[in-house]
């Protein structure tokens, strides 16, 4: 299912790692990152001119808002907490192979940042070949749910117990928790999940 928004993949890339001191050497996201003494080339052409004229102002075609919040009845869930069950019952439980499916089955149950994430690292693809070829795995519970309050009012922690096996790199990792911020938005008929945000 980690800039502010981690994909599952880069989540199962994560977690890993956890307990183990060995990472990853493929660039995460197919993105390689380039040290902090090298410096990239700086491109001499002129800027654009300005965002597409239905982009300026910070505002998106009207169409394109309504697919972006259109869910489907079965979707929704009767309250928050169901939602969440849901949502993170389905990001910790996979295999490898699956990755790309299980994302567009995590944007056909949300909304808002969370659906966009999915669709993005089901598009992606990213790392999956190394995943499959160690034929990684990752199954958990949710083990907590609780709305916050005052200034985290609207906000919900999920904590959810993992344990992440494979070959190679991925064998005899631990099991662990993991925490995840997330946030639910009503709908006329029912609560869909609106932002998934893996802490840990």
């Amino acid at each position: 299912m980690r800039a502010r928004h981690p994909p599952l993949l880069l989540l199962a890339l994560v977690v890993a790692g956890c307990g183990s001191a060995h990472r990853s050497a493929s660039p995460l996201l197919g993105r390689s990152i380039t040290p902090s003494h090298e410096r990239a080339p700086v491109a001499e052409t002129p800027a654009p001119a300005g965002d597409p004229p239905s982009e300026r102002g910070g505002t998106i075609p009207p169409a394109a808002r309504a697919a972006q919040r259109s869910v489907s009845p079965a979707a929704l869930a009767a309250t928050p907490r169901e939602a969440l069950v849901r949502y993170a019952l389905l990001y910790v439980n996979w295999r490898a192979a699956q990755l790309p499916a299980r994302e567009r089955e995590l944007a056909a149950l949300s909304i808002g940042t969370a659906r966009l994430t999915a669709l993005q690292t089901a598009t992606a693809g990213s790392g999956a070949g190394a995943l499959v070829a160690s034929d990684v795995a990752n199954s958990g519970q949710v083990i907590a749910v609780t709305p916050g309050e005052g200034a985290a009012a609207g906000q919900w922690v999920v904590v959810t117990q993992e344990q992440t096996t494979g070959r190679g790199a991925y064998a005899g990792l631990p099991p662990g928790p993991h925490v995840t911020l997330a946030r639910v938005t009503r709908e006329s008929r029912g609560w869909v999940v609106s932002a998934w945000d893996p802490a840990s």
